[in-house]
């Protein structure tokens, strides 16, 4: 079988030389797909038969003894030979057989059933058909290549001079390229095409390339591209064994950032040490902070600066022989955010503006937390009254304690335990006993706590709780529901008028009370916030002048008179105020005042 396809490969092969001498052109590859054809089919042709070729022994050993009588059943006596199915091994008379029938292939020569002189033609015709085959596939694209060549046009075969081939131009010429970025280098020829154009790249470190120049178009315009420029280098354009003059390219690169590191100094007053955040473009930090940054480049620049969100730039420190930039040490106030805009020698900019963002958190003061009493109440002389707030600060504090006044009268204030250096939280408790100070029926005890901590400049910050009231009532009054008396219907109706236009009064003049007391803690609203005091007390007064003229108790007159000289008070110190902080205090007395005496008016 191995010979009839040595023979067919010959065959075919001799049909593709027959065929290229006759000049006809073959396909691409031709050759290629033919041997791959042939070897696949006998690979193929010889999986099948051996697949096909079951050997049956008994069969072959009945054939061998019918050409050699003389072996007496010797052969097939010994391929019916089984092992032992235990041992796996031939017992001594099968071994006996099988020797004898071994020793009869030596005396007779049976195994040759095919004659030698057969087995020896077959296999001189098969060496003799592959070396044929062999042959012609050395030779099969001799001819083709010449049928090829003669296809060719005439005119390039013919020599290339001057007016054939002339180089006009080389794009881009000198030039200055960003770094990384490729380059596509094109030549120009004009009155014909030169056989070969070649570029050859001289970098100024390294060795020396040449590329091929390829004509992609019917112009006579040859190219070639550099992937990546990393570094400068010269070219030239050879081409029929002439040269181009020699262009140079240098190399830029835009400016930009690499690493930013920040430098973080913190107020004294919050104990922490200083330190150094690298490459970081997102801080976060307390009110006061000192910021210094180095911004680390890829090439020195000229100039740099940090450019707000409302156009606000800071300009930074440039360092014309390092790749570095310098945020001098700057106090934070306020959150930045921040452009970083970089021009280097040659007027270039940076191609992306990195984002620098600082957060600044502010310094706020204590928070003050009543725990008791629970807001606004009425107390009699005789009680005691404990006072308990919960204080608590973001770096440490420094003192708290609780003030309080009678009648709106001078502050008395207490400082309330011991605070240790950079504690945060403290519970501050005070018990008053208003029998000690001897209040009667009608007073006004105003209170409230106070903490003290470090503010952003350094200095002691002192913040202020709420302002609350006890109200003193006669003893028996706290413990009934309602005041009996002897008068009158007419007058029992006259008085619960009275006493209902009143209370809104007082609720109204505990309104404005309060309204004061929080713009003196936080007086940045002290323009706004001032005249709408102002108004306010004014409208009170309005009111307490009404109930003037109404009343008619000689007594109720006074107290009512008593509360409109206070409110009178109260409405030119707050109109003084917008201009001058200091009085928010005394008009906040006067407020007391009124509103003490709009208690005893209610009292009476």
């Amino acid at each position: 079988m191995m010979a009839v396809l040595w023979g067919l490969m010959a065959a075919v092969a001799c049909l593709a030389v027959g065929l290229s001498a006759s000049g006809t052109i073959l396909p691409d590859h031709t050759v290629g797909w033919v041997v791959f054809i042939l070897v696949t089919g006998t690979i193929g042709a010889l999986l099948v038969n051996r697949r096909q070729s079951e050997v049956d022994y008994r069969q072959v050993a009945r054939d061998i003894e019918e050409k050699h009588p003389e072996l007496h059943a010797t052969l097939l006596t010994a391929v019916e030979q089984q092992p032992d199915p235990k041992t796996g091994k031939f017992h001594f008379l099968q071994e006996r057989v099988i020797n004898k029938a071994a020793d009869a292939f030596v005396e007779t020569g049976f195994a040759k059933a095919v004659p030698t002189e057969k087995l020896t033609v077959l296999r001189s015709c098969s060496w003799v058909f592959l070396i044929i085959f062999c042959v012609v596939l050395t030779q099969v694209d001799q001819p083709a290549l010449s049928v090829v060549a003669g296809t060719q046009p005439k005119e390039e075969a013919k020599p290339v001079g001057d007016k054939l081939a002339r180089l006009d131009k080389v794009d881009p010429g000198d030039a200055e390229v960003e770094r990384g970025s490729p380059l596509a280098v094109l030549a120009h020829f004009s009155e014909g095409s030169p056989r070969k154009a070649t570029l050859v790249v001289t970098p100024r470190d390294g060795e020396v390339r040449r590329l091929m120049l390829v004509k992609n178009l019917e112009d006579p315009i040859y190219g070639a591209t550099l992937p990546s420029v990393d570094g400068p280098f010269t070219y030239r354009v050879e081409y029929d064994d002439r040269k181009s003059e020699v262009f140079s390219v240098n190399v830029f690169e835009y400016p930009e950032l690499e690493r930013a590191d920040a430098t973080l100094t913190y107020p004294a007053y919050t104990g922490i040490p200083e330190r150094t955040v690298e490459d970081t473009r997102r801080l976060s930090v307390v009110e006061g902070t000192r910021l210094a940054y180095r911004f680390h480049l890829n090439k020195p620049v000229a100039s740099a600066r940090l450019v707000g969100e409302n156009n606000e730039s800071v300009e930074l420190d440039a360092h014309p022989e390092q790749p570095l930039v310098e945020l001098p040490p700057l106090v934070l106030t306020k959150t930045r955010k921040w452009k970083l805009e970089l021009v280097d020698a040659a007027g270039r900019t940076n191609k992306i503006s990195p984002r620098i963002e600082v957060v600044v958190y502010p310094n706020k003061g204590p928070k003050i937390r009543i725990v008791s009493p629970g807001g606004d109440r009425q107390v009699s002389p005789l009680e005691e009254i404990t006072f308990t707030a919960e204080i608590e600060d973001d770096f440490g504090l420094l003192r708290h304690g609780l003030s309080y006044n009678l009648d709106g009268g001078a502050v008395e204030e207490f400082e309330l335990g011991e605070v240790a250096d950079g504690q945060l939280k403290s519970l501050a408790s005070h018990l008053l006993a208003l029998e000690e100070m001897k209040v009667e029926a009608g007073q006004l005890v105003s209170w409230f706590f106070w903490a003290e901590d470090t503010g952003p400049d350094g200095q002691p910050r002192r913040s202020f709780s709420d302002m609350f009231f006890a109200e003193v009532r006669p003893f028996e009054e706290i413990f009934r529901q309602g005041q009996g008396g002897e008068s009158s219907e007419e007058e029992k109706e006259q008085q619960q008028g009275l006493s209902q236009q009143v209370e809104k009064l007082i609720k109204l003049q505990k309104q404005i009370i309060n309204a004061t007391w929080k713009l003196h803690r936080q007086p940045g609203g002290l323009a706004k916030d001032a005249p709408v005091l102002v108004e306010a007390q004014y409208q009170a007064l309005q009111q307490t002048t009404e109930l003037l003229v109404e009343v008619e108790s000689e007594k109720a007159k006074d107290f009512l008179q008593d509360a409109a000289d206070h409110m009178e008070q109260a409405v030119a110190l707050l109109t003084e105020s917008t201009e001058d902080v200091e009085k928010l205090m005394p008009a906040l007395a006067s407020e007391q005042g009124a509103y003490q005496d709009l208690l005893r008016l209610l009292a009476h």
